[in-house]
């Protein structure tokens, strides 16, 4: 632009006498020559602005190669803590395979082998390994090539290495189990492939279905156990959805010799003292009294001798354990306690259950956990689940289990994780501590924790974590975060999850290319499109409606502030492209980021208000055109300056010191903005909500019947003339259907998004993406188009600069006999019928000044 803006400027034709017919020359020079200037003009607008594009692709190219050789300098600076701690485990495909070197590879620097990459995604650069075959933070060593893979690339999908060991060992084996812990299998399930009814057994009395060895007698509204069971070659009873409220002592008297017994959903309240004795002397190992009502356990609950391996009661009504509730029970491995209301538990409950591998205690009432809760005998127990209770706090020292492998917390209300409260799991490979209100981390809260290869931290609120607290974790090689900005805290570990939120990424600002051109071509329609109707409603200002001219050359200057906006976030993404985060936290938290954000509220907020004024000043003009109009100068001052008031104070309030907001509202995400459509419920949510579903469905609801009322009152007040002017009043309505369906397209998807966010839908990030970038400064590229550039005032003015240009003469000559276009001759005609006949010439000549003014 800045190559063709010189030609233009040492045209002969452009130099005139004053400044003021140097604006307008240029002006005109831009256009081509036709039968319609603003189409021309229109056309070249347009195209010159797609010139960004390219070189906006260009420079990002550029500055990829620049980034690759700059970033390995810049991590091993920022992050040698991680770096030292973990130099030894970066072989990607193969966990912590340290001892597998390639001596191929030694003797060579950190030179960037290749840049690969196709699509949205931008190329992950490969670097050859130092002298020491040590890849820098934040890359991995290939498998058995010298080549250091970037933490992104490993798990993706796309083979980087040459070896392909970057795709190995991407299934998180340790992850997977929580499936199974989730989600209880049926109890029976090894005969899924016979049919019900074949039997090994018959039995004429008896009623109830069979498959294999397994007995259904489900929902039967049995009170007591079937008879005629047979003694022999039964392996399972599922009682399900019978109703025995009472266990007694007897009612197990003729239970014949099985292994797996089922009682769920049998309405179960009380259990009798000794009830169960008889289950001593089968070899009963499973035992399901899942989702009935006990609300507590018998005094003498198991007798001595049983074989019992599993014990479920899920979905019960207990809210206190004793001591003797899991007594005889020394070969038990697994106690499904979960959906109880069990608010707390001595160590001694537990104390007894020798063989213990599986506890579960989640979606109960626990709200905290000390060292007494727990005994230091459950020597096998490999798996605790503690997850959906109201945990606030974990002392240091309360899991005392040698052999815990996986340890689930989730969905708790822990606010901050204290050194050392995981010391004594140095076995420990899986840890969920997501959906819980974790604020921050002591430097050595993960302390002793050497096994850990799977650790879950999504839905918490910090923003921010110290690369410190990671840096023990030497055998971790998945992380999951809610923000891909945390990752810079996790660049030693394989896999670091999310990679991006859509619109950036942690390579890049903006990481899809298509949109990097677009906040260019976006940028500058904006910037180019309002300057021009600033300067042109600056030095040709309108005489026959001032009001009305003043607001559009104010709607001008709002839309330009939304340019304003896109150029800085363009420059920052060029600025740090190929290395975001690096310097991701720091923008995020930068005045520039902040003064952005503002820029973009002011200018949203500012030209939502001023449209609707726009929209009401069209309204009575239309609807009331005789009506002398209100053209005192201090009453529209006071107007617009209450208006650019409002804005701004709406959009400098996230910037005050407020805890509301808290420290970085704007610096929510990489673009600045406060849609906050990712973290719907971020602070200030609000008031996010306000600006952009309140703000923006009351003004849309007003243009849309402000635009239906004024095209009813030309037609109306044109009824007589309709066979002879029907296709002229439909330009006009084309004209207000195109307006009101760009504020539609404009703010109904923002709206619909907003609400879906907060109502708990699942926005997809590209669509994120493509809201904040695109759809959002739309109308402030348009704006300039369908208020000024494309009326019939703007081109009647631009025809009679044009008429004193000789380069213009040929467009004189075309359009000379064009006195009027379709939008004038048809509103002109539509408008002269709202007076009436007793208007007289000078209500149809102030009339006729009115609509060349609006349209």
């Amino acid at each position: 632009m800045a190559r063709f803006g010189r030609k233009i400027g040492n045209n002969p034709a452009t130099m005139t006498r004053t400044p003021q017919r140097d604006i307008v020359t240029g002006m005109m020079i831009m256009m081509p020559l036709s039968i319609g200037i603003m189409r021309r003009l229109s056309i070249v607008i347009v195209l010159s602005l797609l010139l960004h594009l390219p070189a906006a692709i260009v420079a990002a190219e550029v500055t990829d190669e620049v980034g690759a050789e700059l970033r390995a300098d810049a991590t091993k600076a920022s992050l040698t803590v991680i770096q030292s701690a973990t130099e030894d485990r970066t072989r990607t495909g193969v966990g912590t395979g340290a001892g597998r070197k390639n001596d191929s590879s030694a003797g060579r620097g950190s030179a960037v082998i290749s840049s690969l990459g196709s699509g949205d995604v931008a190329g992950a650069e490969i670097l050859a390994p130092d002298a020491g075959d040590h890849c820098p933070a934040g890359y991995f060593h290939c498998n058995a090539t010298a080549q250091c893979v970037p933490q992104r690339a490993n798990c993706d999908g796309r083979v980087d290495c040459d070896d392909g060991s970057d795709e190995w060992d991407c299934m998180n084996e340790v992850d997977a189990r929580y499936w199974d812990h989730l989600y209880r299998k049926q109890p029976f399930g090894r005969h899924d492939d016979i049919p019900i009814g074949e039997c090994l057994w018959r039995n004429e009395n008896f009623s109830c279905p069979c498959r294999g060895d397994e007995i259904l007698c489900r929902f039967q509204m049995l009170t007591s156990l079937p008879m005629h069971l047979p003694q022999h070659d039964l392996a399972a009873l599922d009682l399900t959805g019978n109703n025995f409220e009472i266990i007694h002592e007897t009612f197990f008297s003729l239970l014949p010799n099985l292994e797996s017994l089922v009682l769920k959903f049998c309405s179960i309240r009380e259990i009798a003292s000794h009830a169960l004795d008889r289950l001593a002397a089968i070899p009963l190992r499973t035992l399901y009294m899942d989702d009935n009502k006990l609300s507590h356990l018998p005094e003498h609950f198991f007798a001595e001798g049983n074989q019992l391996r599993i014990l479920i009661l899920a979905r019960n009504r207990l809210h206190s354990l004793n001591r003797s509730d899991f007594q005889h029970l020394p070969h038990l491995q697994e106690l499904d306690l979960r959906g109880n209301r069990i608010e707390h538990f001595k160590a001694e409950v537990f104390a007894q259950l020798h063989s213990l591998e599986v506890l579960y205690l989640n979606e109960n009432r626990v709200q905290l956990l000390a060292p007494d809760m727990f005994p230091r005998t459950l020597l096998n127990l490999h798996t605790l689940s503690l997850a959906q209770n109201r945990i606030a706090e974990i002392a240091t020292n309360t899991f005392p289990f040698p052999s815990l492998r996986h340890l689930f917390l989730a969905g708790n209300r822990l606010s901050h994780i204290r050194d050392e409260t995981f010391c004594n799991l140095s076995y420990l490979q899986g840890l969920h501590l997501n959906e819980n209100r974790i604020e921050g981390f002591d430097l050595r809260a993960f302390a002793c924790l050497e096994s850990l290869s799977s650790l879950l931290l999504t839905g918490n609120r910090f923003q921010t974590l110290d690369p410190r607290v990671l840096q023990n974790l030497s055998s971790l090689d998945y992380i999951y975060f809610s923000w891909f900005h945390l990752c810079r805290a996790a660049l030693h570990v394989r896999v670091c999850d999310p990679h991006g939120d859509g619109i950036s990424s942690t390579w890049h600002l903006l990481d899809n290319q298509i949109l990097r051109g677009s906040v260019w071509v976006m940028a500058s329609i904006a910037v180019v499109g309002n300057l021009l109707v600033l300067l042109g409603r600056y030095f040709y200002k309108s005489r026959s409606n001032v009001e009305h001219s003043l607001y559009l050359r104010h709607l001008a200057a709002s839309d330009f502030l939304m340019g304003i906006y896109l150029t800085l976030i363009a420059c920052a993404d060029i600025t740090f492209r190929g290395e975001y985060i690096m310097h991701e936290e720091a923008w995020r938290h930068s005045g520039i980021c902040a003064f952005a954000g503002f820029l973009s509220t002011f200018s949203c907020q500012s030209s939502t208000l001023l449209l609707t004024l726009v929209t009401w000043d069209r309204l009575m003009s239309v609807t009331r055109p005789l009506k002398p109009r209100d053209t005192e100068k201090i009453r529209i001052v006071l107007r617009l300056l209450l208006l650019w008031g409002v804005s701004f104070g709406l959009a400098a309030a996230p910037l005050l010191p407020n805890a509301y907001f808290g420290s970085y509202f704007y610096g929510n995400n990489g673009v600045c903005l406060s849609l906050h459509i990712h973290d719907p419920y971020a602070k200030g949510w609000e008031y996010s909500a306000l600006l952009f579903i309140c703000v923006n469905t009351m003004s849309l609801v007003f243009i849309l019947f402000s635009y239906v009322r004024m095209l009813q009152a030309i037609r109306d007040s044109g009824g007589g003339m309709r066979s002879t002017h029907s296709g002229r009043e439909n330009v006009v309505a084309t004209r207000f259907a195109i307006i009101v369906t760009t504020d539609c397209a404009c703010w109904l998807p923002i709206i619909v998004v907003k609400v879906a966010a907060l109502s708990g839908c699942v926005i997809s990030p590209d669509l994120y993406a493509w809201l904040a970038v695109l759809v959002l400064p739309v109308n402030s590229a348009l704006n300039p188009v369908l208020y000024t550039l494309t009326t019939a005032a703007f081109k009647q003015q631009l025809r009679r600069y044009c008429h004193t240009l000789p380069s213009c003469s040929l467009v004189n000559n075309e359009t000379r006999s064009q006195t009027q276009t379709g939008y004038e001759s048809g509103l002109s005609v539509s408008l002269a019928h709202l007076g009436g006949t007793g208007g007289g010439g000078s209500g149809r000549k102030r009339l006729s000044h009115r609509q060349m003014s609006y349209l």
